[in-house]
């Protein structure tokens, strides 16, 4: 007789699917820095995925394995709705040069974990961390994005490409 499946608390973890690989995205140029480790995969298929969603023509993005991630493990955060929205406007920002590697197919990115101290932390580092991803998973030029301290308050300012 087949054993009853553990309680979900207790199951190990699985492997991540489609050979994930982390980007550690760093920026220090003020009085404190941000630091997230962003661990993704990306698939290409001839047909639409049946998970994530449509970002641009033929480019998906999967968020539910960070919006869903148990909060207590340290292996990662989860992050609410509004912080998906910078990884949907960073993979935005990468759309055009991933369509054009795969023309006539779609690719879909699945974000499987983000870590980054909460402390110092600011959303749209996210966006950045998934468009550096993204660079270094296709080998996608780096984009014009530009990163600066603002003293006065206290926080990064982050200037995107024209049209983003």
């Amino acid at each position: 007789m087949p054993e009853a499946p553990l309680p979900e608390a207790v199951l190990p973890e699985a492997p991540l699917p489609e050979a994930p690989r982390t980007t550690r995205y760093r920026v220090l140029r003020g009085a404190w820095g941000m630091c997230i480790d962003l661990t993704a995969s990306g698939t290409t298929s001839a047909d639409p995925p049946a998970r994530g969603e449509r970002i641009a023509d033929g480019v998906w993005l999967d968020t539910t394995p960070v919006r869903t991630h148990p909060p207590t493990d340290r292996r990662g955060c989860r992050l609410h709705a509004e912080e998906a929205d910078w990884l949907r406007h960073g993979l935005r920002l990468a759309a055009p040069a991933l369509a054009s590697r795969a023309p006539a197919g779609h690719t879909l990115v699945t974000v499987h974990r983000v870590l980054f101290p909460e402390a110092d932390f600011q959303p749209e580092a996210l966006a950045a961390a998934v468009l550096r991803w993204t660079e270094e998973e296709y080998a996608l030029p780096p984009h014009a994005t530009t990163v600066t301290f603002d003293r006065s308050a206290n926080r990064y300012t982050y200037e995107w490409p024209a049209g983003a």
